[in-house]
């Protein structure tokens, strides 16, 4: 596991996504309905990027894909949360110990390309060759559709986990009643369930292990899970126990800083590493002799820290827009990951509506306001691909005001 992963609180706190992620990738064109569906993979939807997938749909979402997963047949670990916002958490942990990023399915509106809905998962590798799809069951979708392809992923999945939080007693059953009632309206195939605690409430896992059991599953309740390597080595191990004598073979890897290899860079394209600071020419380009000064970290760490220091800023973080990679990080939560992954989703969104409405191409910048917070994106001047993310109160400073401020704060020469 990464250092950032280790930082994480766990069970993380509540916690949901931007609606950015709905926002579309672009959509390659396809030869034929086979050229679409194949790449020789019993798994939904085509590739169009190394963390990008998509199905096109007629009708709604939830049967789409109970179709598409009937037809295909994949083998693949559903998680479900129970009072928590763990599974997504475990995912990027799972995703971020190997360099690499959560996978998205996009399920799409055929002839429009507009996302209905949006899945995430992780792919983790056999020994065999084949691989492993892990998705969380948080789903993006609107209304009920969330909760209908919720049901689906659980009900047609190999293994389901229930992570299960701090949930009190009397609320537990009206938190798996949906789980309930859906085994006995959907086509239920799945045998195997784990119930998996975060908090120290070993009574209420049981209590919800019996709240299923009833259904002839076959249920297991783990012991509490207090970081994401455990609740990790807890689930592949439930898998390889399945597989036997296959697992014998082919093995999910139980330790999470094993399980997911690191992405591997395209030939054609050599890897990103984060610009370095130095003099810029009139132009606002860096010049050459930037390119060789060694105290680049050091600079990006000064930079941060001045913007920290104006009033009210909560955390504040400068970030490789291509590659989400945070250079440098200062004050408290969100951390420094977040930050940069969901920045990078908002300006990806941006430039998605300024494309759509023909407004032109250049760097979005943005000044957010959600609850007490305000929200600071801006690229930072004579560095371009960097990007500044400041999270700021709005109990003690003003947008405009911060704004100001910020533009007086210089990289360090």
């Amino acid at each position: 596991m990464t250092k950032t992963d280790q930082d994480l609180p766990w069970p993380p706190p509540a916690y949901k996504p931007s609606r950015a992620e709905l926002a579309a990738p672009a959509t390659q064109i396809v030869r034929d309905r086979e050229d679409y569906l194949g790449q020789g993979l019993r798994d939904i939807g085509r590739r169009i990027a190394d963390d990008q997938v998509e199905l096109f749909v007629t009708g709604e979402p939830a049967l789409a894909l109970q179709q598409q997963l009937e037809r295909l047949a994949p083998q693949y670990i559903a998680l479900h949360d129970v009072g928590t916002s763990a599974t997504l958490h475990l995912l990027n942990a799972l995703a971020g110990a190997a360099g690499a990023r959560v996978q998205r399915l996009s399920i799409r509106r055929q002839g429009q390309g507009v996302a209905l809905a949006v899945l995430q998962f992780v792919e983790v590798p056999l020994g065999d060759g084949n691989h492993v799809r892990i998705y969380t069951t948080d789903v993006h979708a609107d209304g009920a559709q969330r909760q209908q392809l919720a049901m689906v992923l659980l009900a047609r999945s190999r293994l389901s986990v229930l992570m299960l939080g701090d949930v009190p007693a009397q609320a537990l059953t009206n938190a798996l009643a949906p789980v309930r009632e859906a085994m006995t309206r959907v086509n239920w195939t799945n045998r195997d369930m784990l119930v998996l605690p975060l908090g120290s409430g070993s009574s209420l896992a049981a209590q919800a292990g019996q709240l299923v059991a009833g259904s002839g599953l076959n249920v297991r309740v783990t012991p509490q899970a207090s970081r994401p390597n455990d609740a990790w080595s807890f689930i592949s191990g439930a898998w390889n126990r399945q597989q036997v004598p296959a697992a014998q073979a082919a093995p999910l890897n139980t330790d999470i800083a094993r399980a997911v290899p690191r992405p591997v860079v395209p030939m054609p394209e050599a890897p990103t590493e984060p610009m370095p600071l130095g003099p810029t020419s009139r132009s606002g380009v860096e010049t050459p002799a930037a390119a060789s000064t060694p105290s680049a970290a050091q600079r990006w760490s000064d930079y941060v820290h001045r913007c920290a220091a104006i009033k009210g800023v909560v955390s504040v973080c400068v970030f490789d827009l291509r590659t989400q990679a945070a250079l440098a990080h200062a004050g408290g939560l969100p951390s420094a990951e977040r930050l940069a992954v969901q920045g990078g989703l908002l300006l990806d969104a941006m430039s998605n509506a300024a494309e759509a409405l023909h407004l032109g191409h250049a760097p979005p910048e943005a000044a957010i306001t959600v609850g007490q917070q305000h929200l600071v994106l801006r690229p930072v001047p004579g560095h371009p691909g960097i990007v500044l993310h400041l999270v700021l109160q709005a109990s003690t400073n003003n947008l405009t005001l911060a704004r100001m401020q910020l533009e007086r704060v210089a990289v360090p020469v």
